[in-house]
């Protein structure tokens, strides 16, 4: 019987993932050459701000972390191993690969099989792997994406791994120009948004440290759940129609752990079926949309700029409705 691991250990947990961890996110970032002794392939910090060594150049890397395979991928980077998450699609470069699990049920076996000289996982889910990985004497790094910065250094890193440092940079750059072709046709508005995320344990709203919001805050707008009061984790509130009434935000944006059938089905039976949801303004002017997970909740690397369009189209869809798909 395969031996799997459980990483999650509550839906606090869970939720955690989607709110963003409360302290601020540490760019995983390579550090300066002259700490490598001779033979050192790479000295880098992750995420939680460890300091690794990469003896030699990573040749079977196991990606447990689901919102970095896309941008490992565009790299050019290559994986010997992928967790899978509901909701989020595996690169098309991926397909083939092997998969090692869900992200909150690792199959340990799976992952030593593959003999990895490498593991990337996501600080919430697998933190607790660390010291397993720690006894098998495989490099295990915790890399997080809250933010275009994350991405950037993350690229940078992943970039440096797979050879293709030059190529990233080119891709970085070509990235920031597409999205300053955004920004710049930004119109003097700044209007009022709920980012609201749905999973199977509960509805909460986003009020930091989230790429969605990341997003949101490049376009300027406002998000009202900043003030509401922190829940259990300090980046999102719980869910509460009497302080979203208040605060009437004028677009609600849902970001769903799931297929957008299930969200649309607690939308339905948890949301519109009590009376004073009607009086939203958002809801009153039909500004209630379901953001793709594929822009919004997994990263989307170099098509950063993608939701950043995606989410201005639906914002300020005069600015930018001659702009290309």
């Amino acid at each position: 019987m395969k031996r799997f691991v459980t990483v999650l250990a509550s839906s606090i947990l869970l939720s955690s993932l989607v709110m963003g961890c409360s302290a601020p996110s540490t760019n995983v970032q390579p550090t300066n050459s002259d700490v490598l002794t001779a033979g050192d392939f790479l000295t880098f910090k992750d995420s939680t701000g460890q300091e690794m060594v990469l003896k030699e150049k990573p040749q079977h890397v196991v990606l447990l972390n689901t919102e970095i395979q896309e941008l490992y991928y565009q790299v050019g980077g290559q994986a010997s191993g992928v967790a899978t998450a509901p909701g989020i699609p595996v690169p098309e470069a991926a397909k083939n690969t092997v998969k090692v699990g869900q992200i909150n049920q690792v199959s340990m076996e799976k992952v030593m099989s593959l003999k990895p000289d490498l593991i990337i996982g996501q600080s919430v889910f697998h933190a607790s792997l660390k010291d397993s990985f720690a006894a098998a004497k495989v490099p295990f790094a915790l890399v997080d994406i809250k933010s275009y910065e994350d991405i950037k250094a993350a690229a940078e890193f992943f970039g440096k791994i797979a050879g293709k440092e030059a190529e990233t940079q080119a891709a970085i750059a070509l990235t920031e120009q597409k999205m300053q072709n955004i920004i710049r046709k930004l119109p003097q508005q700044n209007p009022k948004f709920a980012m609201i995320t749905i999973m199977p344990m509960g509805i909460s709203v986003q009020k930091n440290s989230t790429l969605s919001l990341d997003v949101a805050k490049r376009l300027k707008l406002i998000n009202v759940a900043e003030s509401m009061p922190a829940g259990k984790m300090p980046s999102a509130a719980p869910y509460s129609l009497e302080k979203l009434v208040e605060l009437d935000p004028e677009y609600l944006f849902f970001i769903v752990h799931g297929t957008e059938e299930y969200g649309k089905e607690k939308l339905t039976s948890d949301l519109e079926s009590n009376p004073a949801w009607r009086s939203l303004k958002a809801v009153k002017e039909k500004k209630i949309y379901f953001l793709p997970s594929e822009l919004f909740v997994s990263n989307p690397g170099f098509n950063y700029d993608q939701s950043l369009s995606y989410l201005a189209k639906l914002v300020f869809p005069d600015t930018y409705r001659d702009d290309q798909k």
